[in-house]
């Protein structure tokens, strides 16, 4: 039987209250037979897993002593994934198995019973804060992607309005990390989509005919004419001088970035990414291509995670960065006759070449 973790790290935390959840929406699917969503709330928690738990973690997993922190993301990580083969186990009977049996050496995953995740891990405050901020953060990617701007090339702001004020102050507490995943100098939260962004409305046809169908005409003529109002779960229009309360879906809301700025938006959520790249910021985002480049080439020769090296530059690289691209590759620049390795990175002034060797 495994240990219950117990940890205050709040990444610890939230991905045993997304086991938690996971768990109980499966047992109340399958209690009643809903057998084509057996999956759906899997899917959440792999992604979940995998592109934040553990990633977010990564430091904690390299730290060269065995902390009680490095202990606890170490306990909490088998838990999650000996307790997600058992869910996946009927959907994916072999894989399931298979990597059951290599994380626990048990017989097989489907003598096992099934999970009873305690409910001392329900923390749905601590889900919809992260659920927030990785809203933010999604959006802000998307449209780093949109405008082919690649995520190590730092950017100077970005700006997100929010549906509430109550949502609002939970991602302005987490401002340090959403400006760490999206490798951006400032993140301003506003709740108050005005300052961003200007708001522009339409009727919503397919939902109008689909709520509404006998009173199309004139939803649409209360919606052109501007006679309604939206609060967080309803549109009030005015119709006839009085008062009706119908479902927000009836409005369609688009947003127009102010400024010349980019925006993008998603489930009350509006952001908006200065994309514009000083040489300042375009000197840095060189200078993390060389990093990423320089350690994949440790790793292809076979460099241990703590090995000091020298690197040689040929090439106009962005000597203001030269600490901070030693620092994260354990390395010193100097002379390097024999490389054990090579890289190089394009930029718009040229190539520049790294020759490796062993310190």
């Amino acid at each position: 039987t495994l240990p219950l973790p117990k940890s205050d790290n709040q990444l610890d935390q939230w991905i045993l209250a997304m086991l938690y959840e996971t768990e109980q929406k499966i047992r109340q699917n399958m209690q009643q037979y809903y057998v084509n969503h057996y999956t759906d709330h899997l899917a959440d928690l792999i992604d979940g897993l995998t592109n934040w738990f553990i990633r977010r973690s990564r430091r904690r997993f390299w730290g060269s002593e065995m902390t009680a922190d490095k202990q606890n993301a170490y306990d909490t990580l088998l838990y999650v994934l000996v307790n997600t083969c058992k869910l996946f186990a009927p959907a994916a009977p072999i894989l399931s198995d298979y990597l059951y049996r290599n994380l626990t050496d048990a017989d097989s995953v489907h003598l096992a019973a099934w999970p009873q995740i305690p409910s001392e891990y329900e923390n749905k405050p601590l889900l919809h804060e992260i659920e927030l901020t990785r809203g933010v953060i999604s959006l802000a990617h998307a449209l780093r992607n949109k405008n082919n701007i690649k995520i190590r090339q730092p950017l100077s702001k970005l700006r997100a309005a929010m549906a509430s004020k109550d949502a609002a102050a939970i991602v302005t507490r987490f401002t340090d990390i959403i400006a760490e995943e999206l490798n951006v100098k400032q993140v301003e939260v506003v709740d108050d989509v005005s300052a961003i962004a200007e708001m522009q409305y339409a009727p919503n046809f397919n939902a109008i005919r689909d709520n509404y169908p006998e009173r199309i005409p004139v939803l649409i003529k209360a919606i052109k004419t501007g006679a309604f109002r939206l609060t967080e779960d309803a549109a009030i229009l005015t119709i006839d001088g009085q008062e009706e309360t119908f479902i927000p879906d009836i409005v369609l809301v688009t947003y127009q970035a102010k400024d010349g700025g980019h925006i993008m938006s998603e489930h009350g959520i509006v952001v908006s990414l200065d994309l514009t790249i000083t040489d300042e910021l375009k000197a840095e985002g060189i200078a993390r291509d060389i990093v990423r480049n320089i350690q994949d080439a440790r790793k292809q020769s076979g460099c241990e995670i703590s090995d000091r090296i020298v690197i040689e530059f040929t090439g106009a690289y962005p000597e203001a960065f030269a600490d901070y691209i030693c620092g994260e590759t354990l390395a010193e620049i100097g002379s390097v006759a024999e490389p054990i390795a090579t890289a190089e990175v394009e930029t718009d002034a040229g190539t520049i070449q790294i020759a490796i060797a062993k310190a």
